[in-house]
């Protein structure tokens, strides 16, 4: 009765998280070619599955930094009931073979979750996904869409949607983002 119980409060936990399904995650594919040092530097939050420690902010971006240990250092931010909120993490390639596979974590004991480049051209959009498989019962999701400016042109939406859609990722889940009023940070 106790283990149900746990479960249970895991599973309301994980729904009201993020987006989270019954089964395996989707398998996706990742770009095969990536090139780290033109990913580094400034992106735009355009689309997102639900993901509740980003809270209600808007002009979310994100910020990419090579760092001496060959790490990244990933500096997100947003704006929050007039105040800036942010978090810094550390992502990298833990295995060469994938580069575009990275892992990314902003505690220093929580483990590293996936961020997978599933498609970039480095100047105007990224697509990024990340899957957890809970003992194959159920999984949680997160997905990005990101650009280096504060918006982007629909067709590139709407072909990165296809490529989601193409692995199985349910884009009716993605949230269009606030990038108005922004500063220029």
């Amino acid at each position: 009765m106790l283990l149900l119980l746990f479960v249970s409060v895991i599973l309301f936990d994980i729904s009201y998280a993020q987006v989270y399904g019954f089964g395996r995650c989707a398998k996706v594919k990742t770009q095969e070619t990536f090139d780290l040092s033109r990913y580094l530097g400034n992106w735009y939050e355009i689309y997102k599955f639900k993901a509740n420690f980003e809270g209600n902010a808007k002009c979310i971006s994100a910020n990419y930094q090579l760092k001496s240990n060959g790490h990244i250092r990933v500096y997100n931010s947003g704006i929050e009931n007039g105040k800036i909120r942010d978090a810094i993490g550390d992502a990298y390639i833990p295995d060469q073979t994938y580069p575009a596979r990275l892992g990314v974590k902003f505690s220093s004991w929580a483990p590293y979750g996936r961020y997978w480049i599933l498609d970039t051209d480095y100047t105007t959009h990224t697509l990024i996904y990340s899957c957890t498989d809970i003992l194959g019962i159920f999984h949680f999701t997160y997905a990005w869409i990101l650009g280096r400016e504060r918006t982007m042109d629909q067709a590139v939406v709407d072909r990165l949607f296809n490529k989601a859609a193409s692995f199985g990722i349910d884009t009716s889940n993605f949230l269009k983002q606030d990038q108005t009023g922004c500063t220029t940070s």
